[in-house]
């Protein structure tokens, strides 16, 4: 079956390299708010931490950084459904950096989840440096995005988180979104989210 390329994947398209200090910060915000800082604290490296922590919002963390983070998460074992929500609070805590102008433009009166697809690697960039998303239109509400070149997705943690921040974004524009991953090539640095909304 063939669907319409909403948003192709961007040409030429490099590995992700780094992570946006915000996005990291806000998951430690989300952690904390959760109470589940001291156990993270406990499993994640010191120096990985410190790191974090004394990052200034919007500098770039190497990927090795963040997957150490994402690691620890994995080592919480929290259930999907909890990573999903944690992932969520953490787009609340960044939408700012991700959407920048557009968290405005969200709020007007007849956008729909379609204005924001074309957009969809633009706003990845501004939180991650590297991969790539593409989004095909399946239905009138219902979008598949791909995204590939993102070894972060060797955690467990950081997919489940993706498609709680995924919901959230759609929810600016929407009463309801339905978001399941799925494997796509690679599930080492590739996954594919299915969205429906209401």
């Amino acid at each position: 079956m063939q669907y319409e390329i909403v948003l192709a994947f961007p040409q030429p398209m490099t590995p992700v390299r780094a992570v946006r200090s915000t996005l990291l910060l806000g998951a430690l915000a989300s952690l904390e708010a959760e109470g589940l800082l001291p156990a993270y604290s406990e499993v994640v490296p010191r120096e990985v931490r410190e790191t974090i922590q004394g990052a200034i919002a919007g500098m770039w963390i190497p990927l090795g950084t963040a997957l150490a983070h994402y690691k620890a998460c994995d080592a919480l074992r929290l259930p999907s459904e909890s990573m999903a929500r944690l992932g969520r609070s953490t787009f609340v805590r960044t939408k700012g950096l991700l959407l920048g102008a557009a968290t405005g433009i969200a709020r007007g009166a007849g956008v729909t989840p379609w204005a924001f697809v074309p957009h969809l690697q633009r706003f990845w960039l501004r939180g991650v440096d590297g991969g790539g998303i593409q989004a095909l239109r399946i239905g009138p509400k219902e979008v598949r995005m791909d995204l590939l070149g993102c070894p972060l997705l060797q955690s467990h943690y950081f997919r489940a988180a993706c498609r709680g921040l995924v919901g959230g974004l759609f929810e600016l524009v929407c009463s309801r979104a339905y978001v399941h991953d799925q494997p796509l090539g690679d599930a080492e640095s590739s996954i594919s989210f299915r969205v429906q909304w209401a």
